[in-house]
């Protein structure tokens, strides 16, 4: 199955809820930041690796209380080595990324505070579903822009297409009946290791110079050690560990809503 049809059956698995609900009662758009958590970033949080996200959303209110909500997101991942502390060692990896994502989700949201229809009113709420994600990670060397998946950098393949649950809270402004201002973040649980194309170790097979020769692109993509330490090895150790592999990767978003009441 291709990666377009894998990505056109997860927005349909989303939408399968919504469709019952045929009939929405409010369109908006978030406009925020997204951050990535991984192999690449020291801390959980890390204040350097924010980045522009945006996307637009319909929502079907079933109660006072309860809703439902199709989304559509896009937003940019990165992570670089460069960022950690000198204390880690992190840095002498060098290892980095950039990859722009698309999600499209459907959500049940709950509001603690009932808000009557045409009035003013806030009220925070809750929410969780299930997301499907599509991600390509590239990379810079010697000003060109390498596509990782491509070259196998661990030596494995890996689906670019994933499932997500997303899940989060936000605060909701309702403006007389006419539609919504809000602020919301939103934490995505993925089920790869593989958003920044780093997980377990450094593949067997990786070639090193010949005659003098400069090493082979998929081998300096792999192994970056050398652009920084220069008394590093000439190849590392076959399997030695890259990353980790028992934590998967997270990502985020956070913003600002703005709706519009279609009824």
């Amino acid at each position: 199955m291709t990666r377009i049809s894998l990505l056109l059956l997860a927005a349909g698995i989303c939408m399968l809820p919504i469709q019952v609900h045929a009939q929405f009662d409010e369109v908006g758009f978030l406009f925020g930041i997204t951050h990535y958590s991984g192999d690449l970033t020291e801390r959980f949080v890390e204040p350097l690796e924010f980045n522009k996200a945006g996307g637009f959303y319909l929502r079907k209110k079933t109660s006072n209380r309860f809703g439902l909500k199709f989304q559509f997101m896009k937003g940019t991942l990165t992570g670089d080595d460069a960022n950690s502390s000198v204390g880690s060692g992190l840095w002498k990896r060098n290892l980095n990324f950039h990859a722009d994502i698309f999600e499209i989700s459907t959500l049940a949201e709950y509001s603690f505070f009932k808000i009557r229809k045409g009035a003013y009113g806030a009220s925070p709420y809750v929410f969780a579903g299930l997301a499907g994600m599509y991600f390509t990670p590239y990379t810079e060397l010697d000003d060109t822009t390498y596509d990782l998946h491509h070259y196998r950098t661990e030596g494995i393949e890996y689906s670019l297409f994933q499932f997500v649950i997303p899940f989060g809270a936000g605060m909701k402004l309702q403006i007389n009946g006419m539609g919504s201002l809000g602020i919301e973040v939103g934490f995505r649980k993925t089920f790869t290791d593989y958003l920044d194309d780093v997980s377990g170790s450094y593949p067997a097979d990786l070639i090193g110079g010949v005659d003098g020769k400069q090493l082979d692109i998929r081998t300096q993509l792999s192994y970056r050690v050398l652009e920084v330490d220069s008394t590093g090895p000439d190849l590392p150790t076959p399997k030695a560990q890259r990353g980790n592999p028992d934590k998967n990767d997270w990502y985020m978003f956070f913003g600002l809503t703005l709706g519009m009441n279609l009824k």
